[in-house]
């Protein structure tokens, strides 16, 4: 019988609201120990910020973690998997999309996040 994404997944949607700082934002992600959180703006997740879109949009880029937004931080639309399905479809998804996040939905409503450190 294989795993299943729902078996691996986190059940803690860890979010931050669209004018949040990338400062605030990473400070989040290092107290947490994750490696991604989700942006909600009217009780809807819109967008994803990754530790590679902080390094990248803002470490490299030479912005100030204090202006960025995470609105304009985020990516979207979010990558999402259901949680019934095997999780080495849902690692495949991850591989073609070249992303290392998916949020996991139940019937399209989400209910929890698989990243590539999930795998057993």
């Amino acid at each position: 019988m294989s795993v299943l994404v729902k078996d691996v997944m986190s059940t803690q949607l860890i979010w931050v609201k669209p004018e949040m700082t990338a400062l605030t934002v990473s400070q989040l992600m290092a107290k947490r120990d994750i490696g991604s959180v989700l942006v909600r703006s009217n009780e809807q997740f819109v967008g994803i910020i990754t530790e590679q879109d902080i390094i990248r949009k803002v470490v490299a880029a030479g912005q100030s973690a204090e202006r960025v937004t995470a609105e304009s931080l985020m990516s979207y639309p979010i990558a999402t998997v259901e949680q019934d399905i095997p999780l080495d479809d849902a690692r495949q998804k991850m591989h073609e999309e070249g992303i290392r996040h998916l949020l996991v939905t139940a019937k399209e409503t989400p209910v929890g996040m698989i990243s590539i450190r999930t795998w057993p």
